[in-house]
Parts: structure tokens; C-alpha cells; sequence
């Protein structure tokens, strides 16, 4: 009998700590939910207010475009009805300045007096031609700003020919780099260039010296 009481007591008791046991497991898992749904609202709290930001942030985007789009229809009203009042000499010198031309000896631009030195034997020639990105005129007026015919026609080189010649073609800006390569010391490499891209380029000649040294 007294066998059958204790294996009772033990019974109970495993059961007793199994239960306890199951109970404890079950408070557990509930509190790591609970942290879990907290964390997840306070995330969805941080992406709602980073939206908001964003939000804040497009609509002053938004009213920033509509005054530029305003102050562009304004100026443009502006260019066409200043057009109206200028005679033909001014209506062309508005389109040449449309219109950019520049000269650069290993990167340098050449000065006014068409004389330049350079210390190396291998360089190059960049000369391009650009239309003004903010022109506001109409078409027919800034196509005729450009120098005559084709603008590469305007250089010549006269002693020396350049290794390689490459062009270089852009929405705005086209270039055609000249390549030269082991060229002796004491060298003098002469350009040639038109009258019309000697006024462009505000030279006082048309002939430009590259003196090597």
C-alpha cells in the first residue's frame, strides 16, 4: 500500500513539474511575441514618419518646379518680345553668342597672340564647338549663329600631321582631338585658322605657332 502512495506522490509530482513546466514554456513564448509586436509597431512608427518626411520633402520639390516652369515661361515671353525690337546686326551677334568655339593645346588655351610652348612631345589639340544649353531663342534665329559651312574646316594644320584625329559627338558639343607623338625638340608646329574663327576665338592672328621645346 505504501508503494502505491509514493508511486502515486511521484506520479503527481512529474506531472505537477510537467505542467509547470508546459505553463512557464507557454508565458515564454507569449512575452517573445508580445516584444516582437512591439518592435514591428515601432518599426511601422519610424517608415510612417520617415513617409511623412518624404512626402514633406516631394511637395516642396513639387512647388520648386512649378516656380521654375513660371520663371522660364517668363523669361521666354521675354526673349520673344525682345527679339521684335532688335535690327539685323543685332539680331546675328545674339546668335553668334549662342554659339561657343575654344582652342586648347594640351589643355591650354591658346593666348590671344597665337603663341604658345609646350614641354612635351606627346599632346594633343581640342578644338570644339558648343551651343549654349539655356538658349531661349527660337530655332530659325541661333541656327544661324554658327560659323560657316563645316566648323572643322575652319583649322588647318600646316607642317607637322598628327598621329591620330578623332571626333567626339555630344547632344550640345562636338570636338575633333589631334593627336601627336614623338615629336622632336626645337620644333615649331604651325595652325591655320579662318578669319571667321580667328573673331570667334578672339585672336589677334590667323596663324598659331606651337613652339616644342
Amino acid at each position: 500500500m505504501k508503494r502505491i502512495v509514493v508511486f502515486l506522490f511521484l506520479v503527481c509530482t512529474m506531472l505537477f513539474i510537467t505542467l509547470s513546466l508546459v505553463g512557464c514554456t507557454n508565458q515564454a513564448k507569449k512575452h517573445e511575441d508580445n516584444l516582437e509586436v512591439e518592435n514591428l509597431q515601432k518599426q511601422i512608427k519610424r517608415y510612417e514618419h520617415k513617409i511623412e518626411k518624404l512626402e514633406e520633402k516631394n511637395h516642396e520639390y513639387e512647388i520648386t518646379v512649378k516656380n521654375f516652369e513660371e520663371e522660364r515661361d517668363t523669361y521666354q515671353k521675354f526673349i520673344d518680345k525682345a527679339i521684335k525690337y532688335l535690327d539685323k546686326d543685332e539680331f546675328i551677334e545674339l546668335a553668334k553668342s549662342e554659339w561657343h568655339y575654344s582652342l586648347e593645346i594640351d589643355e591650354q588655351p591658346v593666348p590671344s597672340d597665337g603663341k604658345i610652348v609646350i614641354d612635351k612631345k606627346d599632346f594633343e589639340i581640342l578644338y570644339s564647338e558648343r551651343l549654349s544649353i539655356s538658349a531661349g531663342l527660337p530655332k530659325e534665329i541661333y541656327t544661324q549663329g554658327d560659323i560657316s559651312g563645316e566648323y572643322f574646316e575652319h583649322l588647318k594644320i600646316l607642317d607637322i600631321k598628327p598621329k591620330d584625329i578623332r571626333r567626339l559627338d555630344g547632344t550640345v558639343v562636338t570636338a575633333f582631338v589631334y593627336e601627336f607623338e614623338n615629336l622632336p625638340g626645337n620644333t615649331d608646329l604651325k595652325l591655320e585658322v579662318s578669319d571667321e574663327l580667328k573673331e570667334r576665338l578672339g585672336l589677334q592672328t590667323n596663324i598659331i605657332n606651337i613652339h616644342i621645346k
